[in-house]
């Protein structure tokens, strides 16, 4: 049986100051490679190269070839930014849970957005990502139950607005799902994906890793390394969808799922390197 899962015991200011830190820094430093950025600065040199009066032809042909690189980008995104995610969402199915193992388990919630908002019920304290997520977390654990498998869910979330206000959302939502206050644990200071997936591992029990589809990848990559040996639970199969006689035209909905595909690759390729 469950015991109540208090949070994670929070570090020391400096230690916590630190890390802060040099989240933000390396959060900064991949923002220049993100798409709209990334076309920003090569669109920003291209202009600067070839308006330069001073400037001789070999910098105006720089500048023109960064130009072109910068409109093809956008326009590959805009057209197969779809196409990217899908190859993110198509890795892992819904999760069945009649094939879940008959034995203790935790469901593990890797954090999206959170803001408390006396305005409306706290189960709607949540961002849309968020709310999929605890979704399938609430189908999973209620199907659990159902089969008489002892479970608790576990969410990460971040943030300002304090303990209580999160553990009293996550109860009034998880609640519709059957799942009581007792088998509902709060993470409170996992910072990344990384720190969630260590996180996850000190828990009891199976886990059953839920998160959107084109984040699962990522989170199970990270679960290999950190020796996390967890079900994978795409919370939703959604983006990356495309066809029909408007495919070829350009898309910002289109664009935006390459950008989610981009950020879900650096992410990938930060953990390859360090």
């Amino acid at each position: 049986m469950f015991q109540r899962m208090p949070p994670s015991l929070p570090p020391s200011a400096n230690a916590r100051a630190g890390e802060t830190m040099l989240l933000t820094l390396k959060k900064l430093i991949a923002r220049l490679f993100f798409p709209v950025p990334f076309i920003f600065l090569l669109l920003a040199a291209g202009l600067a190269l070839l308006l330069w009066p001073r400037l001789g032809s070999r910098c105006r042909l720089a500048g023109k070839i960064l130009l072109c690189a910068g409109t093809a980008l956008f326009l590959l995104l805009s057209v197969f930014g779809g196409g990217l995610l899908k190859t993110l969402t198509s890795q892992y199915v819904p999760l069945d849970p009649e094939t879940v193992p008959a034995e203790a388990c935790t469901v593990v919630v890797a954090g999206s957005g959170f803001g408390m908002a006396e305005s409306v019920p706290p189960e709607l304290w949540f961002n849309d990502g968020m709310l999929l997520r605890l979704h399938e977390a609430g189908r999973i654990a209620r199907a659990l139950a159902r089969r008489g498998i002892d479970c608790a869910v576990a969410v990460s979330m971040v943030g300002e607005d304090g303990t209580e206000p999160k553990r009293r959302a996550l109860e009034a939502f998880l609640g519709a799902y059957g799942v009581p206050p007792e088998r509902i644990g709060l993470i409170e200071d996992a910072l990344n994906s990384r720190q969630e997936v260590i996180a996850f591992s000190k828990l009891p029990g199976r886990k059953i890793l839920v998160s959107e589809a084109f984040h699962i990848p990522r989170l199970m990559m990270l679960s290999r390394r950190y020796g996390l040996d967890a079900l994978p639970a795409p919370a939703s199969q959604g983006g990356g969808r495309g066809g029909g006689a408007l495919f070829v035209i350009p898309s910002a909905e289109r664009f935006m799922e390459g950008e989610r595909a981009v950020y879900e690759y650096l992410g990938m390729l930060e953990y390859l390197l360090f």
